[in-house]
């Protein structure tokens, strides 16, 4: 049965401007005039400081009734872990919201989920972290929870064990996380496996497991210092009004035995090997990470820095990702940037490349490593960095939770509050020649050390043919296997 095909033409009719319209424009079939680019300008908190010494940034945002909170703790990271003890500062932080104030950790659970509220408790590297989020009508009673939780943790043995038990399953599965493997490989090489900023965050299972309770205890006790801390709010709040009601649940807290955080000793190691490897038979892609120490946060060169990663790999117009990505098709993408620490960090590349296809893609970076350092990046391209860092920044807060998370970056590192007022003008400033002064300067490719976790029956003869030497070789938890 043959069916008839019907084809309906309707002529386009204007169609008049909705009532809640406001844009003011009458032809839309027209594109409008370009409008001047819009400044943007950050916000800068009000600065307060609690009874105890506890630091309070506030920012007043009210156009949605809802609020932002990050607390930072300053030497509670895992740069603080005692060497021998590696996790316990992510342990530590882990147990804080496992019971606390005469409440356990599931009625913890529940009281959060009845303010509307959401709780997470971490540890970076230099500091420990608390995130919070919550309805502004249930603020007083999220903040009686949070003082709670920071003042009153329980640190109950079978919590503890359970969360220990969880950590150790993920220490033990490790060996099935090549892209993590990879850069602990980094890490130790730059730093030392036993140092400060060497070491995994997490841990290693060998000393994660003799970790205890009241190990915690101690770490706690010693490292959450009030005087030490600082409270970013982003939100419908008044800042008096906040204030008062801090001062009366955290204000009033000083405990005995805390001590003021120290910055950590950091010394980078002598480079005994430029190539790191970990055999993964049968891996569809070896996992790389390349780097090298960096620059101190407060260099003068940030700002070239900065706009020198990006150029290279910070974004899917960057050389790395255009180069090994679009062109090559080798990898689904490759980034580069700088971890910044208190001391200086790891500038890392990372991609994960077709087995195949791992020494040219060594190769290929190398090659553009090289043109960095050699050649002026052309006008359009340096523009085009510049133009993404300075475009990106409104982002950085555009919910009250990436706001208090700005702000308290600048606390950590010490910058001044006003920092992102002259973000955008430092960037427009740096040259072609500052940028190749840095590549040269900071990220020479010989001065870097490569790690590689992939299927080495398949990627090793084509990797010797690099001139890189002769390889450490690791196992597939990080750690180097012994000659």
């Amino acid at each position: 049965m043959r069916r008839a095909l019907i084809v309906v033409v309707l002529a386009a009719l204007p169609v008049a401007a909705a009532p809640f319209d406001k844009s003011g424009i009458t032809d839309w079939t027209k594109a409008p005039e370009p409008t001047a680019e819009p400044t943007f300008k950050a916000p800068v908190a009000k600065r307060l400081k609690l009874k105890n010494g506890m630091g309070l940034l506030v920012v007043e945002n009210h156009k949605l009734p809802i609020v932002a909170l990050t607390l930072l703790v300053p030497g509670a990271g895992a740069s603080a872990d005692p060497t021998g003890k590696g996790g316990l500062a992510e342990l530590t932080a882990d147990l804080l919201d496992e019971g606390a104030g005469g409440l356990s950790a599931i009625e913890l659970a529940e009281e959060s989920d009845r303010l509307g509220a959401s709780i997470n408790v971490g540890a970076g590297v230099d500091a420990a972290e608390m995130s919070v989020q919550t309805l502004t009508k249930t603020l007083d009673p999220t903040l009686d929870l949070i003082a709670k939780i920071v003042t009153q943790p329980a640190f109950d043995p079978k919590e503890a064990d359970r969360v220990k038990g969880d950590r150790m399953t993920t220490l033990e599965q490790r060996r099935d996380r090549p892209r993590e493997v990879v850069a602990i490989m980094l890490e130790a090489a730059l730093y030392g496996i036993k140092s400060a900023y060497g070491h995994p965050a997490s841990g290693i299972r060998e000393e994660f497991k003799d970790l205890t309770v009241k190990d915690a205890q101690t770490f706690y006790k010693e490292h959450w210092s009030p005087a030490a801390m600082t409270l970013v709010v982003a939100g419908d709040v008044d800042a008096a009004a906040l204030h008062a009601k801090l001062d009366a649940v955290l204000g009033v807290w000083k405990p005995a035995g805390a001590k003021l955080p120290v910055r950590p000793v950091v010394a980078p190691q002598k480079l005994t090997h430029r190539l790191l490897l970990a055999d993964r038979p049968g891996a569809a892609q070896s996992d790389v990470r390349i780097g090298l120490v960096g620059l101190d946060r407060k260099d003068k060169r940030y700002y070239a820095f900065e706009v020198l990663a990006t150029t290279l790999g910070g974004g899917f117009t960057s050389r790395l990702t255009q180069r090994l990505r679009e062109q090559l098709g080798i990898t689904y993408g490759a980034g580069a940037g700088m971890d910044w620490r208190l001391l200086p960090g790891p500038f890392v590349i990372g991609t994960a490349i077709v087995t195949a296809e791992t020494a040219h893609g060594m190769t290929e970076t190398i090659k553009i490593l090289d043109d960095l350092a050699t050649n002026d990046v052309p006008a359009a391209e340096l523009e085009k960095s510049k133009q993404n860092m300075i475009r990106a920044l409104p982002a950085m807060f555009d919910t009250n939770s990436s706001t208090t998370e700005a702000l308290a970056e600048l606390v950590l590192h010490g910058l001044p509050d006003d920092w992102f007022a002259h973000y955008a003008d430092s960037v427009r400033k740096v040259t072609a020649k500052d940028v190749k002064t840095a590549a040269k300067s900071l990220i020479p490719s010989n001065k870097m050390i490569i790690a590689i976790v992939g299927d080495m029956s398949k990627v090793r003869a084509d990797l010797d043919k690099l001139g890189l030497g002769e390889p450490e070789m690791h196992d597939l938890y990080g750690m180097p296997v012994s000659k």
